[in-house]
């Protein structure tokens, strides 16, 4: 985890120290209420905000924060993010990230690679990284597709799994459908399922979710969505 955390702060430092103009190139702050259908009591209020700042033309990093708050169990967690991002053209961009969770007691930490894509009304964003807590390690990786109708609105389809066939395994798939109220403002409703699989047991639950999304800066704000764990949860 401290070699790929001091990679994004090796990409990022030294362009800052030695950029001539550092600006904040855009950024978003995001509510969104999910619960699951057959028991409601299972939800979860997500509030998160992000901030990109660019150093070059084709360097900037973005910092993470964010706050779950879940209904039935009454668990809280926060994230701390950051990603370092090279902007390979306008409309292809890669990056590294590294995610600090803190779900109770317990510390969760998340590091890997991303990239995205945009080609006219597509959008195409995906990730690979690895999930440490409290020396568990597990695989995580999720993907998001956009697109653009003519009429302004937009449909996505993404998913997100964390885990291991020998333990444990959470996987979420969404279908989400937004529109633009304004030039800064998205709202959205989704629906989607979760499947558990564990030693014990399997099970597929499905959920709903509302949410809005104002952005700045940049027409999408910052580059890259959110990593972490409890993005995966729908409800508990």
């Amino acid at each position: 985890m401290k070699y790929v955390l001091s990679a994004v702060l090796g990409v990022t430092l030294p362009i800052a120290s030695a950029a001539q103009a550092v600006e904040i190139t855009g950024g978003s702050v995001q509510l969104k209420y999910s619960a699951f259908t057959e028991e409601t009591d299972l939800n979860r209020v997500n509030l998160e905000g992000s901030m990109e700042i660019g150093f070059t033309q084709s360097f900037s990093t973005q910092i993470d924060l964010g706050h779950n708050s879940f209904g039935e169990t009454n668990l809280d967690g926060t994230n701390f993010g950051l990603h370092g991002i090279y902007h390979l053209n306008d409309t292809t961009s890669l990056g590294v990230f590294y995610t600090r969770e803190d779900v109770e007691d317990v510390d969760v930490d998340i590091f890997g690679i991303e990239a995205g894509l945009e080609m006219g009304a597509f959008e195409l964003e995906g990730f690979l990284g690895q999930l440490d807590a409290e020396n568990e390690d597990e695989t995580i990786f999720g993907f998001e597709g956009r697109y653009e109708l003519n009429s302004g609105i937009g449909l996505s389809l993404g998913y997100e799994d964390v885990g291991s066939s020998s333990t444990a395994n959470v996987a979420t798939t969404t279908l989400r459908v937004d529109r633009d109220v304004t030039s800064n403002l998205n709202l959205f409703a989704e629906i989607g399922s979760t499947s558990f699989d564990t030693n014990i047991g399997d099970a597929d639950e499905t959920f709903v979710g509302i949410g809005g999304r104002y952005v700045f800066g940049a027409e999408r704000g910052a580059t890259f969505n959110q990593r972490g764990l409890l993005r995966i949860l729908p409800g508990g």
